[in-house]
């Protein structure tokens, strides 16, 4: 009877979430299916070149600046992006597939230090076929090959090798994964762009919490149209608070305390963020609810006996607190507040975890 009552709260929460209407306007021209994956066609509000936002619903949502190219000023309004960071060595990418006119995935890249800080995403009917097998590069073409949007995009150049410590056993670790883009070959290999890895331990990577959290996070694909979900993933390589959230800087072969050129950050924790939206076709209106996932690298395989992922579930505003990061921003404030505070058990029971 406890665990009924918490249930019907719970789902009476996500109800309170949700915007009257199917026009969907809170999506801003509906970034994951109409506008092809993100964002507003004229870049939002541009405030300029502050990239402060004039809109009192949503304060903390992306703001395009004078600086940007088209194709980013055009996606970072979708609801999978998180807030951007303001200094100059952080770069958006905006991962275009030209054959569909589709937003493929978006990354943050730290130009400084030489990584990524998080990768976003859509699941929907229109993304989610799996048409190609994984890609496997042409002689002589490198395996993790350099970003040619962040060239196209920003004109970054001067990465000119690959510092991946496989030698220490490391991985080369997708965040947006392979197996999530086969819908064609122009979506698959954007996924093995250096831009798209972070080093992760082999068992992590592999058979570890990331992979299991990779295999259910499919399962929750939407089968409807008009449903849809806004994932970013990454890990931690910003310091907050007095915390270091790396493991160290490394080298094939060599490790360092500090940074040292050549050298790549090694995130000391990995975590993921998702916001699903859903129509429901009795209010018709879209519902959202989220949770996020915050794992420790560790290399070692997932104990499916005395393990399970439920115990990695945390809300969006713990996620936020551990990262840094401010994740769906451009949710209207109110209900970016309510469903990024939701209690951890009541995410558990509308998310069906154990």
């Amino acid at each position: 009877m406890k665990h009924s009552k918490l249930l019907i709260l719970s789902l009476i929460a996500v109800m309170t979430f949700s915007a009257c209407g199917t026009d969907d306007t809170l999506q801003f021209n509906f970034p994951d299916k109409e506008n092809n994956g993100g964002g507003n066609n004229g870049g939002g509000n541009t405030g300029g070149s502050t990239g402060e936002s004039t809109d009192k619903n949503n304060t903390n949502k992306n703001v395009a600046t004078d600086k940007m190219p088209t194709v980013v000023k055009n996606a970072i309004n979708g609801l999978e992006f998180p807030k951007l960071k303001s200094n100059g060595t952080s770069y958006a990418i905006v991962h275009m597939d030209n054959t569909t006119g589709m937003v493929n995935f978006s990354t943050e890249w730290d130009d400084d230090m030489k990584s990524q800080r998080w990768s976003c995403y859509t699941f929907n009917t229109s993304n989610t076929a799996s048409n190609v097998d994984r890609w496997k590069p042409a002689q002589g073409e490198r395996q993790y090959p350099w970003d040619t949007d962040l060239q196209e995009q920003w004109g970054i150049t001067d990465f000119t090798e690959d510092p991946t410590p496989t030698k220490q056993g490391f991985d080369h670790g997708h965040i947006c994964p392979s197996a999530d883009r086969k819908l064609n070959l122009t979506q698959q290999k954007q996924t093995f762009f250096m831009t798209n890895m972070q080093p992760q331990y082999s068992n992590f990577n592999q058979k570890g919490t990331w992979y299991k959290m990779e295999e259910e996070l499919r399962k929750l694909a939407p089968k409807i149209d008009s449903d849809t979900l806004f994932i970013v993933k990454g890990g931690t390589i910003d310091a907050v608070g007095s915390e270091s959230n790396l493991l160290g800087w490394k080298k094939n072969g060599a490790s360092s305390d500090v940074k040292l050129p050549g050298y790549i950050p090694v995130p000391k924790y990995f975590f993921v963020a998702v916001l699903k939206k859903e129509f429901n076709t009795k209010t018709q209106s879209y519902g959202y609810s989220a949770f996020g996932y915050w794992f420790k690298h560790e290399n070692k395989s997932f104990d499916s006996k005395n393990d399970k992922l439920g115990n990695y579930v945390v809300n969006i505003k713990t996620l936020e607190e551990r990262t840094g990061i401010d994740f769906f921003c451009n949710l209207p404030d109110d209900i970016e507040k309510q469903v990024e505070e939701m209690d951890v058990q009541a995410i558990k029971n509308i998310w069906g975890f154990k």
